[in-house]
């Protein structure tokens, strides 16, 4: 369900999903080996470097802009978040995944089947 079809108005979109919906499938993201967050067009991405910075000390590798097929439409940006082939670790899932609902960013991720 889009947030529009519940009486949000512009400004209250462009606030962000918040802090409820973030923790309503944090879950789903425990586990994975990659992680895409989809800057939307026309908009450079508030606080990236910071995120950059944080995610690499934490030994996370951070791409932007990735030239990749799969996004949402030609006019998205895409970041990419890796741990050189292992599944990454909570603290980096969980900085990564707060930061795109707080801008509003589509996100998505990878989960192997197996553990590395």
């Amino acid at each position: 369900m889009w947030r529009k079809d519940l009486g949000a108005n512009r400004k209250t979109l462009r606030e962000g999903s918040g802090k409820d919906v973030e923790k309503e499938h944090y879950d789903e993201v425990l586990g994975s080996s990659e992680f895409y967050i989809y800057v939307s067009p026309n908009k450079k991405p508030k606080g990236y470097l910071e995120l950059k910075k944080d995610l690499e000390s934490l030994g996370a590798k951070v791409e932007y802009p990735v030239i990749t097929d799969n996004k949402p439409s030609p006019g998205h940006q895409v970041i990419k978040i890796t741990m050189d082939h292992t599944v990454m670790p909570d603290s980096i899932l969980l900085r990564s995944h707060k930061w795109a609902h707080h801008l509003n960013y589509l996100h998505s991720f990878f989960r192997p089947l197996h553990k590395f």
